[in-house]
C-alpha cells in the first residue's frame, strides 16, 4: 500500500500541511468572517428587537398609567356631576315642595272660608227656622203669639251656646 510506504511519509506530511494551510486560509478568509458577520447581525437584530420590545413595554405602561389617570378623572368628574345634579334636583324638589305647600295652604284657607260661609248660612237658616218653630209652638201652647224680638234673642243666645 502506498500510504504506508515510509519513504513517502514526509512528502505526504508536507502535502497534508499545505492542504491544511490552504483550507485554513480559505476558511479564515471567507467562511469564518461570513459566519461571524451573520452571528453579529443576528445578535444586533436580537438586541434591537429586545430594545424595541422594552421601549414598547415602557410606552404601554405609560399609556396604562395615562388611561388609569383618565379613568380616575372621569370617575371623579362623574361623581361631581352626580353630586351637582343631586343638589340641583334637591333644590328643585324643595322649590316644588314649597310651591305645593303654598298652593295647599291657599286651598285650605279657601276651603275654610267656604266652610265658614256655609256654616254661617246654615246657622242663619237654622235661626230663622228655630224662630218659626218657636213662634208656632208658643202660639199652640200659649194660645197667643210670642214677642218676636224676645224669642229671637233667646234663640240666638241658645244657638251661640249661651244660657237660657
Amino acid at each position: 500500500m502506498p500510504q504506508l510506504n515510509v519513504h513517502d511519509f514526509v512528502p505526504q506530511l508536507v502535502w497534508l500541511a499545505i492542504a491544511f494551510l490552504l483550507l485554513y486560509l480559505v476558511m479564515a478568509r471567507s467562511a469564518v468572517p461570513a459566519i461571524a458577520d451573520t452571528l453579529a447581525k443576528r445578535q444586533a437584530k436580537i438586541q434591537g428587537d429586545l430594545d424595541a420590545a422594552e421601549k414598547a413595554n415602557e410606552e404601554t405602561r405609560a399609556l396604562v398609567v395615562a388611561y388609569e389617570k383618565s379613568l380616575a378623572d372621569s370617575r371623579e368628574n362623574a361623581r361631581g356631576v352626580t353630586r351637582q345634579q343631586g343638589e340641583v334636583d334637591a333644590t328643585a324638589a324643595a322649590k316644588r315642595l314649597g310651591e305645593l305647600h303654598d298652593r295647599l295652604a291657599a286651598q285650605i284657607a279657601d276651603a275654610e272660608k267656604r266652610i265658614a260661609k256655609q256654616r254661617d248660612d246654615v246657622m242663619a237658616g237654622l235661626e230663622q227656622m228655630a224662630n218659626e218653630i218657636g213662634q208656632g209652638a208658643y202660639a199652640k201652647l200659649a194660645g197667643q203669639s210670642a214677642d218676636a224680638g224676645q224669642l229671637g234673642a233667646k234663640i240666638a243666645t241658645a244657638i251661640k251656646g249661651g244660657s237660657r
